[in-house]
This record gives C-alpha cells, structure tokens and sequence, in this order.
C-alpha cells in the first residue's frame, strides 16, 4: 500500500510541476479565480499535514499568494509528503480537529486519499477555466502520468 500511495503522491506533484510550467507559459496571466483555485489544492494540502503532524496549520483553505510561489510551494509540500509516507502507517488513525473546532478520527489512508482526490478535482476545474479563456489546460489524468 505505501508504494501506491508514494505512486499517487508522485502523480499530484508532477501534475502540479506540469500546471506551474502551464502557468509560466502564459507569463501567470491568469484568471482570479483559477489562481483561487491553485493555491486551494497546496493550502488543502498543507492543512492537511498539518493535522497529520498535529500541529496548527499556518495556512487556511482559501488563502491567498502570488501564483508564481505554485512551484516553490509544490516542490515544499513534495518533500513534507514524502516524509510522512516514510514515516507514518497508513493505517494510523489521526485525531484532528477542523477548523470549526469539531474533533474527528480518521484512518491516515483516508486523508490521503482525500487529498488526491481533492486535487484531481479542482484541477479539474482549472482546466475548465483556462479552456474559458482560451487557454490550453496540462493533461491532467492519471493515465498519462502512467
């Protein structure tokens, strides 16, 4: 299973390396609410290893920064994420609470699996955004990562 899960994480990053390289082509002229977008599936990511680490997130879900940081950003959370699939067992169960206050339990599996669906998901969305604006999105499918 952590092999799988490392192939997952690999497939998010180099997804993620792809669309900043998208992004830098169109010299980061992009839409608000695509850049919106992007910086949610990084903070979601970062809240979430936050809570896995518990410790407090230092990022909310919708904040902002300059669309030029993805990379960075992206290359940052790589590491962090490999770390954990190191050193952490999927079937660990993390308590966390969210940002409502409210406590869960949830198997470290679970989340992570979360986290690469919530990133296909709105990557999904920033595709769609950029074939509004007439720009052309990455191909974002896990098939071509394969």
């Amino acid at each position: 299973m952590k092999e799988f899960l490392k192939e997952l994480f690999e497939y998010n990053y180099q997804t993620n390396r792809e669309l900043c390289e998208r992004f830098k082509s169109y010299n980061y002229q992009l839409d608000t609410e695509l850049c919106r977008l992007a910086n949610h599936i990084l903070n979601a990511q970062q809240v979430w290893i936050s809570r896995i680490n518990q410790i407090k997130s230092q990022v909310k879900p919708w904040d902002e920064f300059p669309i030029e940081s993805f990379s960075q950003r992206n290359e940052n959370l790589n590491i962090e994420v490999k770390k954990m699939l190191e050193n952490r067992d999927a079937e660990e169960v993390i308590v966390y609470q969210n940002f409502a206050g409210d406590r869960f339990e949830k198997k470290l599996l679970d989340i992570l699996m979360h986290l690469i669906n919530h990133s296909t998901y709105h990557r999904g969305q920033i595709a769609m955004l950029m074939r509004k604006a007439g720009m052309e999105p990455i191909s974002s499918d896990y098939i071509h990562f394969k």
